[in-house]
C-alpha cells in the first residue's frame, strides 16, 4: 500500500484549527481526550499528595515514639514527592493537550481527505463493532481518530477505547488501544498472536481465551491445535519481526487481519502511518493469500 505521508508534516493554520473546534462543538462531538479528564486526574493526585503531607505533619507534631516520628517523615516525603511530580508532569500535560490535540486532529483530518480516506473523529458503538478479540470486551465502546479507505484496497486504522472493571469492582477504567484491520483475500484459520512481554494483551487473552497458548518465537499463539501450522505460515519472518519490534499483537479472525497496540496510535506522525501502510503491503503480498 503506497501512501505519501508528506501532508502530515504540514502545520495547520490557526483559522483551520478554530474552524475544526467550532464544528466539533456544534455537532456535540467530544475530542478523543478531554482536558477536564486530565485536570481531574491531576487534581485528585495533588489532593492525595496534600493529604499525605498533612498526615505526615500531624504525626510529627503528635509523635509519641521514634517509630511514629519516622512514619511522619515518610508520609511527608511521599506527599511532597507526589505533589511535585504531579504538578511537574500534569500542568505541562494540560497545557500541551490544550494546544496540541486540536492541531493533531486537523492534521489527521486533512491528510485523510487528501488521501481518499474517510475520517471519523469519534464513533460510539452500542455493540462490538468488529470480530477481533479487542472489540469483544467492556462497555462504553468508542473508536476515534479513525482513517478508513473509501476505495479498494480496504483498510482501516485508528484508536479504540472501552471501559473495563477488574475483579467485580464498581469502578470502570477506560483502556485505549491502537488498531488496524483489513480483509483477507483467502479463508484462513482464526488465530491470535500476543507478544509474551506485553502485559495488557496477556490480561486480555486470559479473560477471553482460557486455553493455554503455544509459543511461537516472541509470541504466544492462541488457536486450535490443528490450525497452528497454517496460522504460523501466513506471514513471513520479516513481517513477524516487524510486528514484534513494535510490540504489536496481531490476529486472524473471521476473514480479517487485525493489529493491536497497547497504547494510542499517534496518527499525526508520518512514521506511524508509514509503518501501518508497510504492514498492509506485507500482508497483501503474502503468498499464502494468493495460493
Amino acid at each position: 500500500m503506497e501512501i505519501d505521508v508528506l501532508p502530515l508534516g504540514e502545520a495547520p493554520s490557526e483559522a483551520s484549527v478554530k474552524s475544526f473546534l467550532d464544528e466539533a462543538k456544534a455537532s456535540g462531538t467530544r475530542l478523543p481526550v478531554k482536558v477536564t479528564d486530565v485536570i481531574t486526574t491531576v487534581s485528585v493526585a495533588t489532593g492525595g499528595g496534600a493529604l499525605f503531607i498533612f498526615l505526615g505533619l500531624a504525626n510529627q507534631g503528635l509523635a509519641m515514639s521514634s517509630f511514629q516520628k519516622g512514619l511522619g517523615w515518610l508520609l511527608f516525603t511521599v506527599g511532597v514527592a507526589t505533589v511535585l511530580f504531579t504538578l511537574g508532569f500534569g500542568l505541562p500535560k494540560i497545557f500541551g493537550l490544550v494546544r496540541n490535540q486540536p492541531r493533531h486532529l486537523v492534521v489527521e483530518s486533512c491528510f485523510a481527505a487528501a488521501k481518499g480516506f474517510d475520517f471519523f473523529l469519534s464513533r460510539s458503538h452500542s455493540e462490538p463493532p468488529f470480530g477481533g478479540i479487542l472489540f469483544r470486551l467492556g462497555r462504553d465502546l468508542v473508536s476515534f481518530e479513525v482513517m478508513r479507505s473509501s476505495r479498494l484496497p480496504f483498510v482501516e486504522w485508528g484508536n479504540y477505547r472501552y471501559s473495563f472493571t477488574r475483579n467485580g469492582g464498581k469502578n470502570w477504567t477506560p483502556i485505549g488501544w491502537g488498531y488496524l484491520r483489513m480483509p483477507l483475500a483467502a479463508s484462513l484459520p482464526n488465530a491470535l498472536f500476543c507478544p509474551s512481554k506485553v502485559k495488557q494483551m496477556r490480561r486480555l487473552s486470559r479473560i477471553e481465551l482460557p486455553r493455554n497458548p503455544e509459543s511461537f518465537g516472541a509470541f504466544d499463539v492462541y488457536c486450535e491445535p490443528a490450525d497452528r501450522a497454517a496460522a504460523t505460515a501466513i506471514l513471513d519472518a520479516d513481517t513477524v519481526q516487524l510486528l514484534k519490534k513494535n510490540k504489536f499483537s496481531f490476529e486472524f479472525a473471521d476473514g480479517y487481519f487485525y493489529v493491536y497496540f497497547a497504547g494510542l496510535f499517534r496518527l499525526w506522525k508520518p512514521e506511524t502511518v508509514k509503518l501501518l501502510a508497510d504492514i498492509v503491503t506485507r500482508v497483501e503480498g503474502s503468498p499464502v493469500l494468493h495460493s
